[in-house]
């Protein structure tokens, strides 16, 4: 709960978190959701600079981003003015169901697939990767977790944001794992109808 990690001290993080603009998947093209590796359209890619204008990004944010193409060029857009950037690449802010189905392994897509670390370090060396030998959760990702196992590891992860000791975290993922981490820090009675859409985003202080 947020309360775990803000409570008695004055606030000195602003975590943000974003969702990755239109991508592929998210067109009216045949069997949208088992495109493997969306990238981000062209509509996306210019939701993503207009977000230029409401943060004027700075180089000592720090930007946590899910290991999809789409979240990954997403980061890109909103640093392409920066030169010095601390960018990392996680697991634990990858894709995930919400909420969480009883069989969550029968609703698993293809456009929800992890990039694997040796594309990500081929491609993107300016990223630092996260969690590189924790190879389950480079294979499996956190989509169909447990939502016991996912909190664990959520708790792991926002406590080590803490530890950055840095003003603005920007953590660029997806519908439902975003809502999977507002409810983890507090938020009660979030549904779908509460995802923040493309390029959407929201704020929570630590």
């Amino acid at each position: 709960m947020i309360q775990s990690f803000g409570e008695g001290r004055q606030s000195i993080l602003e975590l943000f978190f974003i969702r990755h603009g239109q991508g592929i998947h998210n067109t009216n093209i045949p069997d949208r959701l088992n495109y493997s590796n969306p990238r981000l359209t062209e509509k996306g890619k210019e939701q993503v600079k207009r977000l230029h204008d409401t943060f004027y990004f700075k180089e000592e944010d720090v930007f946590l981003v899910s290991p999809t193409i789409r979240t990954i060029e997403t980061a890109n857009l909103l640093t392409s003015n920066l030169f010095h950037v601390t960018k990392f690449v996680h697991p634990l802010v990858g894709p995930r169901i919400f909420p969480l189905p009883e069989n969550p392994k029968s609703h698993v897509s293809k456009c929800d697939e992890i990039y694997p670390i040796t594309a990500i370090r081929k491609d993107h060396p300016d990223f630092i990767i996260q969690q590189e030998d924790h190879v389950n959760l480079w294979n499996e990702g956190i989509n169909t977790m447990s939502q016991e196992a996912f909190d664990a590891l959520g708790d792991e992860l926002l406590s080590w944001v803490q530890s950055l000791k840095k003003e603005r975290i920007f953590i660029v993922a997806h519908d439902g794992t975003i809502t999977n981490y507002r409810i983890l820090l507090g938020e009660e009675g979030l549904t779908r109808d509460d995802f923040l859409g493309e390029a959407g985003w929201h704020k929570v202080k630590l």
